[in-house]
C-alpha cells in the first residue's frame, strides 16, 4: 500500500475526495487530511507519505509553496494538484516545481483513477530501482574499502570493460538533496577517438562518483569535461591523485571521497584535487606549542595556540584527512597530561568520514578543544540528576536530529567535559556513542520490519552517508545492513 495524504482547506472537499474512489482496491491507503498547508507540512515531515493530493489556495502555506518545501527536504513525496484554477500560472508553477499532476475540482472518478495508476507504476519502478541500489551500495562498500587489494585492472576486467589510455582518476560528486541519475558505462561511439571514457557508480543518496579514463600526456585536462558537462549541478566535487592500471580501487576512490568532503568543509571553492603533501611538518612548531600550554595547564594560552593552529590550517586548506591526524593528535596531547576526566569526557578521536558528517567548519572542530577550558570546575553549577535524565531523555526522543551537546553545556552553565561525565554516569556509554547507539538500534528494527530501503533507513535514523552508516553498522553487528536484513 502506498500512503496518501489529502490537503484541502474546505473539509467537504477533501472528503469529497476520500469518497470519490476505491483506495485500497487500487493500492493506496488514506494516512490522513490536512486543511491548511503549516498543517500538512508538520504531516508530511513526520509520516512521509508517497502521495499528497492537495489544494493550490490554502491558508499559511498554499500548495505551491508546500511542494517547494517537499522539494527541499529531498522527500520522495509525490504530489498531485486538484485544483478550482485553470490559469496557465497555476500549473506552470506546479510543473516548474515538480507535480506529478494537475487536476481540475469536480474531477472525474475515472480522471484520478487513472493518474492514480500511472503514478502507482512509477512507484513501483523507482522502488525497484532503489532496491537495485541497495545491491549496487553493498558491492561498493567492500570495493570502495581503502583496505581493498582490488586494482583498477581487476575490476575493469571482471566487469569485461576495454579502457585504451594508461591514466585514470575518480571524481566524487555531493548533491544538496536526493536526485536521479542514470548510471554504468560510457564510450562515445560518434568518435572513434574519444578522448575519455568513463563509469558512473551512485554511492550514495545524494553522491555521485565517476572513475575516468583518459592520457594525462595528451589531453592532461580531459577529466575536468566530465565536471563541466556531467556534474553542473553537484554542490561539491573531488578529484583523485592520478591513478594507473595498478593501482588501488579503493584508496583512490578514498581520495577523491575526502577531496570531496575538503571542499565542503572550506567552502571557499566547488572543486578540490587531493593533494598528498603531509602538512603536519609545517604544523609541527604549532603543535608543539600547544603540548607546552597543554603540559603546564596554561588555559588561555591553551586557547591561542589552538587558535593559530586553527588559521594555520585555514591558510593550507589541509585536506580533511590530514587534519583528522592534527586533530587525534590534539586529542592524545589532552588524554595523556589530562586522563580520562571530566575535562577530556566531551573529546573523541575522529577519522576524516566522522568529521565530514559531523562537523561544517574547522572552527567548530577546535572549538571542542577550547570548551574544555571555558569553565572550570570549581566554578561550575552543579547540575541536578534530574535535569540530566530529562536531557537524555530529550536525546532518546530526538535521535535523529543533529543535537548540540555545547547548547546544552551552555544552558547549565557547565563545560561540555561535566555534562559528558553526568550523561556517561547515567548512560554508561559517552554522549556520542550513546546516540550512535540509539541510531542503529532504531536502524536494525526498521531493516527487520519495514520494506524501506537501506539507503532510505539510513536518512530515517539521522545519517547522509551510506558508506559512514554502514562501517558503524558493520562495527556493531558484524555484518552489513543488506546482509542482515537477508538473515
Amino acid at each position: 500500500m502506498y500512503s496518501v495524504l489529502i490537503v484541502d482547506d474546505e473539509p467537504w472537499v477533501a472528503y469529497g475526495i476520500r469518497a470519490l474512489i476505491d483506495w485500497d482496491s487500487l493500492g493506496f491507503s488514506i494516512i490522513g487530511e490536512a486543511h491548511n498547508g503549516e498543517q500538512a507540512l508538520e504531516l508530511i515531515t513526520e509520516r512521509k507519505p508517497s502521495v499528497v493530493i492537495s489544494d493550490i489556495r490554502m491558508p499559511k502555506l498554499n500548495g505551491i509553496e508546500l511542494l517547494e518545501s517537499i522539494s527541499k527536504m529531498g522527500l520522495h513525496t509525490k504530489v498531485v494538484f486538484i485544483s478550482g484554477y485553470a490559469e496557465f500560472e497555476y500549473a506552470q508553477q506546479a510543473i516548474t516545481f515538480g507535480a506529478y499532476a494537475y487536476l481540475l475540482k469536480q474531477v472525474r472518478k475515472q480522471e484520478l483513477t487513472d493518474t492514480l495508476l500511472r503514478l502507482k507504476k512509477e512507484l513501483i519502478n523507482k522502488k525497484n530501482g532503489r532496491k537495485e541500489l541497495d545491491l549496487l551500495l553493498e558491492d561498493l562498500f567492500d570495493l570502495f574499502r581503502p583496505s581493498s587489494t582490488i586494482t583498477i585492472g581487476n575490476f575493469l576486467t571482471n566487469r569485461g570493460i576495454n579502457f585504451k589510455y594508461s591514466n585514470y582518476r575518480f571524481i566524487s560528486s555531493l548533491y544538496p538533496q536526493s536526485t536521479e541519475w542514470e548510471v554504468g558505462d560510457e564510450l562515445d561511439a560518434d568518435d572513434p577517438e574519444p578522448t575519455i571514457q568513463w563509469i558512473c557508480f551512485r554511492t550514495g543518496q545524494r553522491k555521485l562518483t565517476y572513475l575516468v579514463n583518459y592520457d594525462e600526456a595528451i589531453h592532461p585536462y580531459a577529466h575536468l569535461d566530465v565536471i563541466s558537462t556531467k556534474l553542473a549541478e553537484a554542490e561539491f566535487i573531488g578529484i583523485s591523485s592520478i591513478g594507473l592500471y595498478s593501482s588501488m580501487i579503493g584508496k583512490l576512490y578514498e581520495e577523491s571521497d575526502i577531496a570531496a568532503a575538503t571542499s565542503k568543509l572550506w567552502h571557499d571553492q566547488r572543486e578540490t584535487e587531493y593533494q598528498a603533501s603531509d602538512y603536519l611538518n609545517a604544523l609541527v612548531k604549532t603543535i608543539y606549542q600547544i603540548e607546552l600550554n597543554v603540559k603546564e595547564q596554561r588555559h588561555q594560552h591553551i586557547k591561542q595556540a589552538l587558535d593559530d593552529l586553527c588559521s594555520e590550517c585555514k591558510e593550507r586548506r589541509i585536506m580533511l584527512d590530514q587534519l583528522s591526524i592534527t586533530y587525534n593528535q590534539i586529542v592524545s596531547l589532552f588524554y595523556k597530561y589530562y586522563g580520562d576526566c571530566e575535562r577530556t569526557q566531551g573529546i573523541e578521536y575522529m577519522s576524516y568520514s566522522q568529521m565530514a558528517n559531523s562537523i561544517n567548519s574547522v572552527e567548530q572542530l577546535f572549538d571542542r578543544f577550547k570548551e574544555v577550558f571555558d569553565q572550570h570546575p570549581s566554578e561550575e553549577m552543579l547540575i541536578s540528576n534530574d535535569a540530566v535524565k530529562k536531557i537524555i531523555r530529550y536525546l532518546d526522543a530526538n535521535f535523529t536530529e543533529d543535537i548540540s551537546l555545547g547548547e546544552w553545556a551552555k544552558h547549565f552553565n557547565v563545560s561540555i567535559g561535566y555534562l559528558s561525565a553526568q550523561i556517561k554516569k547515567e548512560t554508561g556509554t559517552t554522549y556520542l556513542d550513546h546516540i550512535v547507539s540509539k541510531r542503529l538500534n532504531k536502524a536494525k528494527e526498521l531493516l527487520a520490519s519495514t520494506t524501506l530501503t537501506v539507503q532510505e533507513v539510513v536518512e530515517r535514523v539521522g545519517y547522509k552517508d551510506y558508506f559512514h552508516f554502514t562501517k558503524l553498522f558493520k562495527k556493531k553487528y558484524g555484518i552489513t545492513p543488506s546482509k542482515y536484513r537477508k538473515l
